[in-house]
């Protein structure tokens, strides 16, 4: 006998065996309702949609017809937004942590986990997180960053501090940023970031215009207590991932993405290792599957990663010697008409490498100045040498209309004594674009000769700049914090007293000593601090840096702080360098300005506008900065 657990029935009944029996004669002479126990139809299977959708060719130049730019759409070419909470210290009175209550009771226990209330944080030792978040010496903040296209597991970069949108924090001048993981979804679930986040901030100074870092949180300029609410933690983000650009192929097919792969490794070295044992450091391309081909942005190219993309995009699918000679004999006609797209010409050189070489290298010497550049750039990223010596012939050319990039192409370049010599005579020039670029590619070579340079503690570089230009005070507003002196012998115009930070700060002098003294009130100390020094800038900047004889005795000025000094008493007329002839000159100061997101060398593609390449993750975040961590309605 069967177990009649075996004919349970819909409502739990049980049912005899012959019931069944039943049931489908009736069924079989149509006497059952449609609406009774019949069992529906099967509906027909959903038809299966396709991973990757069908796209036209993408629109691009008649000569750029079978290159990859034409076969693929682009993804992962922005930075990627991840966000967190965290608090920043050491504010002089002008924090404030309103938040809304979880987002003060999520940094409440991560100020336990990580040790704040003990000897770790010196002043606020013994202090509750309660209390901690009550001193006006600190403001819980949203922390943004933006990780950079194309990174590397490791690398860093800048992360932007906001303070909360009602909170009643003035200013974020003189602070600390306490470390905090960020994630895509740090604002909405931060309890789950230190899961899987995709960054962390290690902490840092926090860096805000230095135009307004010394008003102590009440400027009177319309509009600074705005600025005062934001600033930027140098370098102060690492990646916990390696970001691949993503190559989704507009007509998917798996032939083709292995062809793109082979292509784009073989550009690189000159294999298509697809092996996962193989080294990870030469792996350029990797097709994933059909529609979908990832590059990774090799080291020797610093993190630009336009570069590269420009250069993936501008490989023709056909690189055998036959086709390649051709097409660069095409190019050549090509780019001697008028309006001629030569960012994509010598993209197409680039790319095309040694085979192609001889053909465009003549044009190095054309007439036409922007003719001559493109193709020596194309012809230098090759390796060939009279590009190079031609490229440094336009570096030191201030007339000739390339100059700024035919610099910015040599500092992509493995440094070599030709070239640092010439960036050593730029750092002469009255052109300060021109000095600044110069400086920089030498400040990153580490060339000693042209620039020397000192750590200030743990704070920043300072370097000085032997120059007969115009003296000047630059300093970087991204990436490693540096101070720059350009020319001689630069001073203060004595006698002079200097004021800052409502007179807590001053720089004076006497008539009967050649020192000045640099005397401070620390808000948080007790007892006021002074320094002597030299009336030599650089001493000075490095005294208020925390440079010194006593170290017991010696200041601690952040980044943000020493930079306003510098900038302030520029812009008081109290700074003068001494040319090489004797003749004192008036100081100026230039503070780094980034480039524009667009670098015509470089032709990035763009996407067609109608619509997001699928199988790329929209960076977007579920709520913005500018509403995260409100307070709750009658809430604090």
């Amino acid at each position: 006998m069967q177990h009649p657990s075996r004919h349970r029935g819909a409502v739990g009944r049980w049912k005899s065996p012959r019931a069944g029996v039943l049931t489908a004669i009736l069924a079989a002479w149509g006497l059952l309702s449609p609406l009774g126990c019949s069992t529906p139809p099967t509906p027909p299977p959903t038809a299966q949609l396709p991973k990757w959708p069908t796209l036209p060719l993408a629109k691009v130049p008649e000569f750029m017809h079978g290159t990859i730019q034409e076969r693929v759409r682009f993804g992962g070419t922005e930075p990627m937004r991840v966000y967190g909470y965290s608090v920043v210290v050491n504010l002089h009175g002008t924090g404030d942590s309103t938040a809304a209550s979880w987002v003060r009771e999520y940094i409440a226990k991560e100020m336990l986990v990580h040790g704040f209330g003990s000897a770790q944080m010196h002043t606020y030792a013994d202090m509750t997180p309660e209390e901690i978040l009550d001193d006006k010496r600190v403001a819980i903040v949203i922390v943004e960053g933006r990780i950079p296209v194309g990174v590397h597991e490791g690398e860093r970069f800048d992360v932007i501090v906001h303070a909360l949108p009602h909170s009643y924090t003035t200013s974020l001048a003189h602070g600390e940023l306490y470390e905090t993981p960020l994630s895509e979804h740090g604002l909405q679930d931060p309890f789950g970031t230190g899961a899987h986040p995709e960054a962390v901030v290690a902490g840092g100074q926090v860096f805000v215009n230095p135009a307004y870092a010394l008003s102590e949180g009440n400027p009177s300029v319309a509009g600074a207590r705005a600025s005062l609410r934001t600033g930027v933690v140098l370098d102060g983000g690492f990646a916990k991932f390696t970001r691949p650009i993503d190559l989704q192929l507009r007509q998917p097919q798996a032939s083709t993405a292995r062809r793109i792969e082979e292509i784009i490794q073989r550009r690189w070295h000159g294999s298509s290792p697809i092996d996962p044992s193989e080294d990870r450091s030469k792996v350029v391309a990797a097709a994933q599957d059909e529609g979908l081909v990832q590059v990774y942005v090799p080291d020797d190219y610093n993190g630009d990663w336009k570069h590269f993309i420009g250069v993936v995009s501008h490989l023709y699918m056909d690189n055998s010697e036959q086709f390649t000679i051709a097409k660069a004999t095409e190019l050549v006609a090509e780019a001697h008409k008028p309006g001629a797209p030569l960012a994509d010409i010598s993209l197409c050189w680039e790319g095309m490498g040694e085979d192609a070489l001889p053909i465009f290298e003549p044009l190095i010497s054309d007439p036409d100045p922007n003719i001559a550049f493109a193709a020596a750039r194309a012809a230098v990223f090759v390796g060939d040498e009279p590009a190079r010596l031609a490229l440094l012939q336009m570096a030191s050319d201030a007339g000739n209309p390339n100059q700024l990039d035919a610099v910015r192409t040599l500092g992509a370049l493995p440094s070599t004594p030709e070239m640092r010599h010439m960036l050593r005579s730029l750092l002469d020039s009255d052109r300060a674009e021109a000095r600044i670029e110069a400086y920089r590619i030498l400040a990153n070579s580490g060339d000693a000769d042209g620039v020397i340079t000192r750590a200030i503690g743990d704070n920043f570089f300072l370097d000085i700049v032997e120059s007969d230009g115009p003296p000047m005070v630059y300093a970087t507003t991204t990436g490693v914090p540096r101070l720059a002196i350009f020319g001689h012998d630069l001073q203060l115009d004595t006698p002079v007293t200097f004021m800052a930070m409502d007179s807590r700060l001053s720089i004076s002098s006497s008539d009967d000593t050649s020192l000045l003294t640099l005397f401070y009130r620390d808000p948080q100390l007790l007892q006021p601090k002074d320094v002597l020094s030299h009336n030599d800038l650089a001493e000075i900047l490095a005294r208020l840096g925390g440079e010194g004889p006593d170290p017991d005795d010696a200041f601690n000025f952040n980044f943000n702080d020493v930079v306003a000094v510098a900038q302030q008493l520029v812009a008081s007329h109290h700074v003068y360098g001494t040319r090489l002839s004797g003749e004192k000159v008036a100081c100026i100061f230039q503070l780094e300005h980034q480039q524009l997101e667009a670098d015509q060398w470089n032709s990035v593609p763009k996407n067609n506008p109608a619509g997001r390449p699928q199988g790329t993750q929209t960076q977007t975040p579920q709520a913005s900065p500018a509403a995260a961590g409100q307070p709750a309605a009658g809430g604090s």
